[in-house]
């Protein structure tokens, strides 16, 4: 895979870890609806940003330095999708999909300009329309793409799940907009705060979770894994087994994290309380199993490693976050989580919760990635059709 594509992918995945810094800030201040008016431009806070006093106004520059930061990850997303076709072997699949990834842009940024010449419509007092001929483009363009990307896994054209990933990571990146862009608009047309609007923002972190989660894969399959590098296929059986249950149930744990985070009743806290352990359980469960043979290891050991490491680090974030969230003395005592208000240091710790489970998730997956792939039967097979393939245990 041509090194561009993994250099992209770093950068992809560096700007998302921004991203998600800024999306869990702005839901520790609840700054979510700072600004109600959604679509802006890419450059509204640039232009704007110089009226408003970080004090005065930190949840409206939260807010729109989040939305800044998703047009990067965006701009990002799509460089590394038309790379990673573009390094494909072959002439007719380098057209095709580059041809699919363009249409998918041009359609898209078109949903997004339609979409703020309806707000604009909306402000001067004619109503609010939605362009359903830009969003019936958007999603054929959308589905185009990832019936390419699907057409492709059956080749045998090396780095075909590096150009799956980037094309399933694009899509991802432009529903992840929508999702936050929705709940703003919910929220400010329909007055649906309590109720779809929640859930929107709930489904928007967890989300954002997986896309990050896949991000990573990327980096990880443009480098074909070494043969000295290799445990007994039955052992890689077991670990890839155990590896997958660890992603699942740290995916449960993020599900109950995003709703303890925007609705904390007390069957979110236990859910959330009661998977940790599980959690922790499963991936220590597993490290020992890494551990107990000289070849895994050999090869996996570091990464389990420093899953546990990370693991550790989250329970003290966990403990902080949770104290500093539902435990209070004084007047604060008798007033819910939700209304007290929120300080510096405690929405800090809950945005390193957030991202330290976020690493986790992503840990997880490129752990179960690892133990999943086939090694080259040679260093020459860097270069062969099924180099970057990912075993199916």
């Amino acid at each position: 895979m041509n090194p561009a594509v993994r250099m992209l992918a770093i950068l992809t995945v560096l700007a998302t870890v921004v991203l998600l810094t800024l999306g869990g800030l702005t839901t520790s201040f609840r700054a979510g609806m700072a600004d109600p008016v959604w679509p802006t431009e890419p450059w509204f806070l640039i232009v704007n940003g110089h009226k408003y006093e970080l004090e005065q106004h930190r949840g409206f520059l939260l807010e729109h330095t989040h939305r800044l930061s998703g047009f990067a990850v965006g701009a990002l997303a799509s460089l590394l999708a038309i790379s990673a076709w573009f390094s494909g072997p072959k002439k007719a699949t380098r057209i095709v999909g580059l041809i699919a990834v363009v249409a998918l842009l041009a359609t898209y940024g078109d949903l997004h300009r339609r979409m703020m010449q309806a707000w604009d419509l909306r402000k001067a007092g004619q109503g609010f329309a939605w362009p359903k001929a830009a969003i019936y483009s958007s999603l054929t363009a959308a589905g185009l793409l990832m019936a390419a990307a699907f057409a492709h896994l059956s080749s045998k054209q090396s780095g075909k799940w590096v150009r799956f990933l980037a094309s399933l990571i694009l899509v991802a990146v432009m529903i992840q907009g929508l999702l936050g862009g929705l709940r703003v608009f919910l929220d400010t047309e329909l007055g649906l705060s309590q109720t779809l609007g929640v859930e929107l923002a709930a489904i928007h972190g967890v989300f954002a979770q997986v896309v990050f989660a896949a991000m990573v894969c990327v980096p990880m399959l443009c480098r074909q894994p070494r043969q000295e590098f290799v445990v007994p296929p039955h052992m890689q059986t077991v670990l890839s087994r155990m590896s997958i249950g660890l992603v699942a149930v740290v995916f449960v744990q993020l599900v109950w994290a995003a709703w303890l985070r925007h609705s904390p009743t007390p069957l979110a806290q236990r859910l959330h309380f009661i998977t940790a352990f599980a959690v922790l359980g499963i991936a220590v469960w597993l490290c020992a199993k890494v551990y107990s043979t000289a070849e895994a290891r050999r090869a996996f050991g570091f990464a389990a490693f420093h899953l546990i490491l990370v693991l550790g680090v989250q329970v003290v974030l966990g403990v902080e976050a949770w104290m500093g969230k539902f435990a209070a003395q004084g007047p604060n005592g008798m007033i819910p989580p939700e209304l007290r208000p929120v300080t510096t240091h405690s929405a800090s710790i809950r945005t390193l919760h957030q991202l330290i489970g976020a690493a986790i998730l992503a840990s997880s997956v490129a752990l179960a990635v690892r133990i999943g792939r086939k090694p080259s039967a040679d260093p020459a097979a860097m270069n062969s059709e099924v180099a970057g393939e990912p075993a199916i245990a």
